[in-house]
């Protein structure tokens, strides 16, 4: 499970990949969802911020989060 500001790759259907930085969440419709039912929970930091993505979609960006934590005492 990702949070809110975590650097992460989308890899999209085609297999393209994409450092991207998960910018919020999906929330669960009131109505029936097909893309909610599909498991797209994350909302991206790309030009299409409304487009929910799913986690299998998504790894965390390992180099990137490292970077930003900084050097280890």
């Amino acid at each position: 499970m990702f949070k809110s500001g975590d650097p992460v790759i989308y890899t999209n259907p085609a297999g393209l990949e994409f450092a991207l930085r998960v910018a919020g969440f999906y929330d669960r419709p009131t109505a029936p969802d097909g893309m909610y039912a599909k498991g797209a929970r994350y909302l991206l930091d790309w030009g299409c911020p409304w487009f929910p993505v799913a986690e299998s979609c998504l790894r965390m960006d390992e180099s990137r989060a490292a970077q930003e934590m900084g050097p280890t005492a």
